[in-house]
């Protein structure tokens, strides 16, 4: 998909619940075009459960709770080439294409954004309760509008904001790279001071001849600024007392507005819906689902089993992945499902495909919307799952709950983890791999990355779900016990290479770390040694469709001279990687620049730009490239002269 929708919420479930319906019923191509994430902010129970209620309406859809504003929106702007920002009190009103806005944007690179909520409909400012002009238009297409926005009267002359417009996701990142904002009200405030940046570049505006979207403004939920709501407000509490009755918003009765403001008023208009059942309660114990992969462990199988079984907690199920194993893992499961019936042990066998691709495997076909990753050589102490159901019964908003560590076998180390923020997080992992968690996080995170050469799969996807939003809870006393072998593991081979799988697995999240840092990984991977080099050959055997083992090999083709082969290796990269992958742009510039190759450095240029407008400068001295097209005037550097 193209394009992602961000909509902005705080402790407004009904509103948001008819932005979401209204939104999906009118946009014609939403299945094809849009990904709809939602970041919002729960202050209370009751809040938060109705949010809980509105994943389960919208399955769809990604809810992202709030943790840190800023770092959480940069990194989810990142996944698609076009934004579409809204807030929960959207109604969408007509019905739209979303790939035609594409389309017109496209036709238009002059165009700043294009923005669902005005139209020549729109002649009224209610922020500033003044009427305004709609400015002088050519007609792009169809029912397509195009103007000059410098100048215009309010909304019109009001083009950078965060309830109803379309952007390319290059711009904004550019944009916001060195802004601080802490909430979308602060965010909105920091782009108007930058529209500047914009004018000279993109001064045009593109709408519909009529709008299809507004804002009912019923009440205002933040305190940063005294933004105007309509004359006869509706408390944001008193709506949740309505839908926690359940009433809900008609959004197919809004189909007869004619809005003429982008912030129009409307009176509510509700329908009635079955009450949620008092037997859903968020006190209910969780569905727990316990993945266990084993490749060639059957002799450590009974022991991580039989740990689960003195839990003594229901409801839980146990997944057995048998990785390709040569030894009779998969009859020792078998055995062990019998054994212990309480546990709805299930053994599934699949190809050899690593840790990662195991676990993931286990995730996929499990019931529980509680995940408990565990090696098949590691064990929980008796009360560690009863105490982790505990808290997340008292503390609905954790995702994430953990012990500290003891170490069994060959040695007796502890490990109590340090507290989590995701600056402690990019510098170390702070969580054992055997962690419980929400399964959404598993979804919205993309779940474990076969990728990694010698491990280090889960702090990676701790890393990959911190975004989303992680909120821990750790058990102090050390109930998770990892076992430790006497002749080294695959943890000891991991350690005496840590700086080449470091700075794979930064490599990997080329929206997190910076990107002068992942350009000094880059030296280092390309130097890695002959076992390393063998260990991601076999990732690419395995799993032939990863992107980046295939730029890592890449990496050291460059390096030993071999330019055709690591443009090969990064044309893969380029063509199988997420949205956000700068990298293999980036080095099919330089390697097609040494081959003499103009046009197709060019185009991997503009490829890399997009995805990381920090990258701008180091083009500054490359004439082809006409930055001034592709980026606001904050982020072009000064060029020589043609």
């Amino acid at each position: 998909m193209r394009t992602q929708a961000v909509v902005f919420s705080k402790d407004r479930a009904l509103q948001l619940r008819a932005t979401l319906e209204s939104l999906l019923l009118r946009c014609t191509d939403a299945a094809e075009e849009l990904r709809v994430r939602v970041l919002y902010k729960a202050c209370g129970e009751m809040h938060r459960r109705q949010y809980d209620s509105l994943k389960e309406s919208f399955p769809q859809v990604e809810f992202v709770a709030e943790t840190d504003f800023r770092i959480q929106l940069l990194r989810l702007l990142a996944d698609t080439p076009y934004v579409l920002f809204l807030v929960d009190d959207n109604i969408f009103y007509r019905d739209f294409s979303l790939g035609g806005v594409l389309e017109c944007l496209e036709a238009a690179p002059g165009a700043v954004g294009f923005s669902l909520r005005l139209g020549r409909n729109t002649t009224y400012c209610h922020t500033q309760d003044a009427p305004q002009r709609v400015p002088g238009c050519t007609v792009l297409r169809d029912n397509v509008l195009c103007c000059r926005w410098r100048g215009a009267d309010h909304d019109f002359g009001y083009p950078l904001e965060v309830s109803s417009s379309v952007y390319r996701t290059a711009h904004m990142l550019a944009l916001l790279h060195d802004m601080p904002f802490t909430n979308p009200n602060l965010l909105e405030a920091g782009l108007s001071r930058r529209t500047g940046a914009v004018e000279d570049s993109f001064p045009q505006l593109l709408f519909f001849d009529r709008s299809v979207t507004f804002c009912n403004p019923l009440n205002r939920v933040q305190d940063t600024f005294a933004n105007r709501v309509a004359d006869e407000p509706v408390d944001a509490q008193a709506l949740a007392q309505l839908y926690a009755r359940g009433q809900m918003l008609d959004v197919a009765a809004y189909g007869d507005a004619l809005p003429d403001a982008a912030h129009y008023e409307m009176p509510l208009r509700l329908r009635s819906v079955p009450a949620e059942p008092e037997h859903l309660s968020v006190t209910d114990r969780p569905f727990i689902s316990a993945v266990i992969p084993v490749y060639n462990g059957a002799s450590f199988l009974p022991d991580a089993v039989r740990s689960l079984h003195r839990q003594r907690y229901e409801p839980m199920e146990v997944i057995i992945v048998n990785d390709g194993s040569t030894d009779d893992s998969s009859a020792v499961g078998a055995a062990l499902a019998a054994q212990y019936p309480a546990l709805r042990i299930r053994v599934a066998d699949k190809e050899n495909g690593g840790l990662a691709s195991a676990r993931n495997a286990g995730i996929g076909q499990a019931g529980g919307g509680w995940i408990l990753p565990l090696d098949c050589d590691d064990c929980f102490a008796p009360e560690f799952v009863g105490r982790a159901a505990e808290i997340i019964s008292q503390r609905p908003g954790v995702n994430l709950v953990f012990a500290n560590m003891q170490e069994f076998g060959a040695r007796q180390g502890r490990w109590n983890p340090e507290p989590y923020s995701l600056q402690e997080l990019m510098r170390r992992n702070t969580f054992p791999y055997a962690s419980l968690y929400r399964k959404e996080l598993w979804e919205q995170s993309g779940g474990y990355d076969p990728s990694m050469p010698w491990g280090a799969e889960d702090w990676l996807f701790w890393l990959s779900c911190a975004p989303f939003g992680l909120c821990p809870h750790r058990i102090e006393e050390p109930l998770f016990l990892y076992r430790t072998h006497p002749h080294g593991s695959m943890y000891t081979r991991m350690m005496e290479r840590w700086d080449v799988v470091r700075a794979c697995l930064r490599t990997l999240l080329p929206a997190l770390y910076p990107a002068a840092a992942l350009l000094q990984d880059h030296t280092l991977v390309a130097g890695m040694d002959a076992d390393t080099a063998g260990v991601i050959a076999d990732i690419r055997t395995r799993h032939p469709r990863a992107a980046m083992p295939a730029f890592w090999q890449g990496l050291v083709h460059e390096a030993s001279g071999r330019t055709a082969e690591a443009v090969a290796g990064y044309m893969h990269a380029a063509a199988h990687a997420p949205y956000a992958q700068w990298q293999p742009h980036l080095r099919l510039f330089m390697c097609n620049l040494r081959l003499g190759r103009k046009k197709a450095a060019h185009g991997a240029a503009v490829q890399a730009v997009l995805r990381r407008p920090e990258l701008a400068p180091l083009f500054s001295g490359y004439r082809e490239l006409d930055l001034q097209a592709l980026l606001p005037r904050n982020m072009c550097p000064e060029t020589p002269p043609r």
